[in-house]
């Protein structure tokens, strides 16, 4: 069985760091790791990498993108010094010096060169070339749980695809909750995206406006034989407990207003249903959650999938640094 898209993939890793490349990782870096095979986290070229292999196959010392990709020579760019008509002590600025590109400091270029008329500034990102040396022999590739995305009963009769389960919760914004469960260990894969609404595909802006009454909700892809859904079910809370500020619920809303930031557990069988009572039973259900079988679940946009890791926050197993989120 070859490894391809949407396939839960594992592996036992190596990367190490090449040509000075040595910030702290935002995701695990060694050891055995599991991920569904196109759905981000980790490395785009470790995804790239792994795809095609089989259990058993073998690689060593495999250079691959550290993630901010190459260097592009064309943002090498040389300007004249008549253009930094805002910068008094031109003469002050020097080879190695930081530019902020606009005034509100979201975009900085290095000063590469300093000559007589003109500056040549650098705006690739730092990091851009850095790069990894990978080794990895692929320990497991197992199908995804396609059966499981929706609430089902459990038959005797079929044989599942996958010993994987999948769990739906909503937690408001979605970003947040998404990389605290991306932490857990035994949580395989996450999508960030949209369920319990009245329309197809619904894009981001139609559910900011409420009328599809989708919520924002993260699906979950984990591992029973290493994470239970009790588990998973603290993870949850913990997140609510931590941002329910954020969310006022209105207990007394009219049907015309928007469920975006609703509170839900959404239980894929009856096993996890019981489990999720007893949970938010708790505290009178403090956090207003709602309870319901899972349906259907459209991705969100792409730029809002893994948002958090990739404005550089950790995903590491266990990593336990403070979330933020401008949710």
């Amino acid at each position: 069985m070859k490894a391809a898209a949407r396939d839960i993939v594992s592996v036992k890793l190596e990367l190490t760091p090449e040509n000075g490349y040595v910030p702290e990782s935002l995701f695990d870096t060694r050891g055995d790791v599991s991920f569904v095979l196109g759905w981000g986290n980790y490395l785009p070229g470790l995804h790239d990498l792994v795809t095609g292999m089989s259990q058993g196959s073998t690689v060593e010392n495999v250079s691959i993108d550290g993630g901010w990709g190459e260097r592009n020579e064309n943002m090498i760019i040389e300007v004249p010094k008549t253009n930094f008509k805002k910068i008094k002590s031109i003469d002050s600025i020097q080879e190695g010096s930081v530019l902020n590109l606009k005034g509100d400091g979201k975009v900085q270029v290095l000063v590469v060169k300093v000559t007589e008329d003109t500056i040549v500034v650098d705006a690739n990102p730092p990091l851009a070339g850095s790069s990894y040396s990978c080794s990895l022999t692929v320990t497991g590739v197992c199908r995804f749980p396609s059966s499981k995305l929706q609430y089902h009963q459990p038959s005797k009769e079929i044989v599942e695809e996958s010993p994987l389960e999948v769990a739906t919760w909503a937690m408001g914004c979605f970003w947040g909750g998404e990389l605290a469960f991306m932490r857990v260990p035994g949580v395989v894969g996450t999508r960030v995206g949209y369920t319990q609404g009245l329309k197809k595909d619904p894009t981001y802006e139609e559910v900011c406006q409420g009328d599809t009454k989708h919520r924002e909700a993260i699906m979950v892809v984990y591992d029973p034989r290493v994470v239970t859904y009790e588990e998973l079910l603290k993870t949850f809370l913990e997140r609510l407990r931590i941002t329910v500020a954020q969310y006022k619920i209105n207990l007394f809303e009219d049907e015309d207003e928007s469920n975006q930031y609703q509170h839900g557990i959404y239980y894929h069988n009856d096993e996890q249903k019981v489990l999720a009572q007893d949970a938010i039973a708790i505290n009178n259900n403090a956090f207003n959650v709602e309870l319901k079988q899972a349906t259907v679940f459209y991705d969100a946009e792409e730029y809002h999938q893994q948002y958090l890791l990739k404005g550089g926050q950790s995903a590491r197993k266990g990593a336990k640094e403070t979330i933020r989120c401008y949710g």
